[in-house]
């Protein structure tokens, strides 16, 4: 194993740098990396890197970001080597991720254009020749970029349109993008992966259970009536490849019948809403038929908190979360602090799809009938979820991140 540590400079000329706005990025960029340099090892112990490296592909690569208030430091792992990087992180930077993140869910793709560049080359150009040859990465963000969609991010040397949201290369033209919380959960899972082909049920199992409880006659929330047809279509896709699904919708799907069937699914799939928790005190979940809120110190009916995630008892290959920003809550459990994505891997999900911010019923509801159709062509998770977003991006009415970029994996 060789490892290559690097306080990185920017070369300009590896770059080539095409257009004026990229060139004054690069400039202030340098300024920030020349100002001063953190020098810490990397997060990763030598034996969690040597575990990681045993069980990496030869087209796949590791990054694992961690920050601090003054810089930006990448360990860059592939099956043979390790690459580790230590740049500022500037005023530019901290601007940039901010508004990125705020832009970013804005219909208007030219408001976040030049913060998607400067990402990239913050976060991604110090480490682009290590991931030379490689098609699929697993990004461990840490905790200051959780909830961020590396996806969306801009190569500055590609020629492309300023005013063609189609024509721009974002990330995701280049490689697949899955997610991890940490190195340590990564070789977790890696011990215990089954080598079982993903959607293919067990004893007692479902190929494909779907959840959607639509909200009718609930005044409480907007109704999503595309939710049910989500479902049903999904669900005659798996039956046309002769696999078995089940599906719930409207009254019936209840939080208990959903706690007492999502064990027999292999794909887990629930559109519905969800309420992020702002107290602090584990009240945030997903809506199910029957919803009511809180009346005093009572818990609402109907509602599956975050709390009692951890406690499902799971076996599922892949769960679909397909509700508004279902990637980026929490809870807070001692001096731990656990995303749902963490809480379903404890109740037994090995992957998970969710999004980062809020998503309409009809766009959420096509989203996913195309990935569940290149899913079931023999395509991995991944590749799917990457396939689906490169379909939306070359169509000039969901082409903007605004769109695609919200879905994300974490698993394997």
């Amino acid at each position: 194993m060789v490892i290559m540590k690097v306080h990185l400079n920017v070369n300009p000329k590896r770059m080539k740098i095409v257009s004026p706005r990229s060139a004054l990025i690069l400039a202030w960029m340098m300024i920030g990396t020349l100002s001063g340099l953190a020098k810490e090892r990397p997060a990763g112990s030598m034996e969690e890197i040597a575990n990681v490296q045993q069980h990496l592909n030869p087209g796949e690569a590791l990054l694992e970001y961690t920050l601090t208030d003054s810089s930006i430091q990448i360990l860059a792992i592939a099956g043979e080597s390790t690459y580790f990087t230590n740049q500022s992180a500037d005023r530019l930077f901290w601007c940039s991720l901010n508004s990125f993140q705020k832009k970013l869910k804005s219909a208007e793709p030219r408001d976040f254009l030049i913060q998607a560049e400067i990402l990239y080359l913050f976060l991604i150009e110090p480490v682009r020749v290590f991931l030379t040859g490689k098609h699929r990465l697993i990004i461990i963000p840490g905790k200051r970029l959780i909830g961020l969609p590396f996806e969306a991010f801009i190569r500055s040397d590609h020629v492309s349109s300023f005013y063609n949201v189609c024509d721009l290369h974002y990330l995701i033209h280049d490689f697949e993008v899955v997610y991890q919380s940490s190195m340590k959960c990564l070789n977790e899972k890696c011990k215990t992966k089954e080598s079982i082909p993903s959607i293919t049920p067990g004893d007692n199992q479902f190929a494909f259970i779907g959840f959607s409880p639509v909200f009718n006659q609930n005044q409480q929330h907007t109704a999503l009536p595309g939710s049910r047809n989500e479902i049903m279509a999904i669900g005659a896709l798996f039956r046309q490849k002769g696999l078995s699904s089940w599906l719930v919708s409207d009254e019936f799907s209840n939080k208990d019948y959903f706690m007492k069937m999502a064990c027999r699914g292999r794909i887990v799939h629930l559109a519905t809403h969800y309420i992020p928790d702002k107290s602090g005190n584990k009240a945030g979940g997903f809506l199910f038929s029957g919803y009511l809120p809180a009346a005093g110190q009572n818990q609402p009916e109907g509602l599956l908190t975050t709390g009692e995630l951890r406690v499902l008892q799971l076996d599922a290959d892949l769960i679909v979360l397909n509700a508004c920003a279902s990637a980026v809550d929490g809870i807070t459990s001692g001096a731990a602090c656990y995303t749902l994505s963490q809480l379903l891997a404890m109740a037994g999900a090995r992957n998970i799809i969710s999004t980062l911010w809020n998503v309409t019923d009809h766009l959420a509801a096509g989203f996913m009938l195309d990935f569940y159709r290149l899913l079931l062509s023999g395509k991995t998770y991944s590749e799917a979820l990457r396939e689906v977003k490169l379909q939306w991006i070359s169509c000039s009415e969901t082409a903007i991140p605004t769109i695609w970029a919200p879905y994300i994996l974490v698993g394997d």
